[in-house]
């Protein structure tokens, strides 16, 4: 009989995406699911998690999976959050509780740490510490269940709204490649940054575009380790499909400072697929051109695990 470990080695992350919700407002204008668990998932700020108008708020949920590894943080944007107004109208969540589960190989869930989270009413994007838990079991990862507890009440309507929620999780080393810079697939101008060698440096100009690839990796933040009297990247824009994040690193950090990847499906890490890194603006130095001794990257998980 043929082996199945290779296959199972092989299972894709997909088996960890999206989330799903205790319930969630129907709405026949703009679809659906327009107002479901995966609408508090997509980096957008003008989606959300809304919860019917006949609910009472408290003991509904969010659920979200997760690929293995170790949760560390969870960000949420609770509230309705397109405008000021929408946030005001719409309750917010107060307190709630976290509880994390590891999936067996029979996909029965066991948990593995609980947490109970107090948020401020503000329409903002707030990161908790949770009480570490790793999510090693199993083949098909974990999930993050956010109960409501209590909720700030909205001024025009009953039902709740959360925007956004990204579990944060702990990261390791990990390996990049760069595919082109400026769509030049030349491998002798990324062949410096890549060798794990800090004497030798790539040079590169402000505005450059770098396209990447991360095998095996859930690649979540990477780093351009400055050269001495050379510039650094200022501003740098990540994007995955259609996703864009911006991060402005520190002038002064020794390492550079990291530029986070855009979270996807909930979780730190889950970027797939195209990636492009611009460096809009740089640090200016003696030397004009940006020196990058080495690109590092940092990953939640491995893809096929």
């Amino acid at each position: 009989m043929r082996s199945l470990i290779p296959l199972l080695l092989l299972l894709p992350t997909v088996a960890w995406a999206g989330g799903r919700a205790s319930a969630f407002q129907k709405d026949n204008k703009n679809g659906t699911n327009y107002w479901n668990a995966n609408s508090a998932l997509d980096g957008k700020l003008e989606t959300a998690w809304m919860v019917p108008g006949e609910s009472a708020n408290k003991g509904e949920w969010l659920e979200i999976d997760i690929p293995q590894g170790e949760v560390d943080k969870l960000s949420i944007v609770s509230g309705y959050a397109k405008t000021d107004k929408t946030f005001k109208d719409y309750p917010r969540i107060k307190k709630a509780r976290v509880d994390i589960y590891a999936l067996d190989d029979d996909q029965n869930a066991n948990q593995v740490g609980s947490s109970t989270i107090d948020l401020a009413d503000q329409m903002a994007m707030q990161t908790i510490d949770l009480t570490d838990a790793k999510v090693a079991a199993g083949l098909f990862g974990g999930r993050v269940r956010i109960t409501v507890l209590e909720v700030y009440e909205g001024e025009d309507y009953p039902n709740l709204g959360v925007s956004e929620v990204v579990v944060q999780m702990k990261e390791f080393d990990a390996k990049v490649k760069v595919a082109s810079i400026d769509d030049d697939a030349d491998p002798a101008k990324s062949a410096a940054m890549l060798d794990e060698d800090p004497k030798t440096f790539s040079k590169l100009a402000a505005g450059t575009t770098l396209s990447l690839t991360t095998p095996g990796f859930g690649v979540s933040s990477i780093n351009f380790v400055p050269v001495k009297d050379y510039s650094r990247p200022k501003t740098v824009e990540i994007t995955v499909g259609s996703v864009t994040t911006t991060t402005v690193l520190p002038e002064k950090a020794p390492d550079g400072g990291w530029a986070l990847f855009p979270a996807f499906n909930g979780y730190t890490g889950g970027a797939l697929g195209d990636i492009t890194v611009k460096i809009v603006d740089t640090w200016p130095a003696k030397n004009a051109e940006i020196g990058v001794a080495e690109l590092k990257a940092r990953a939640t998980n491995f893809e096929a695990l």
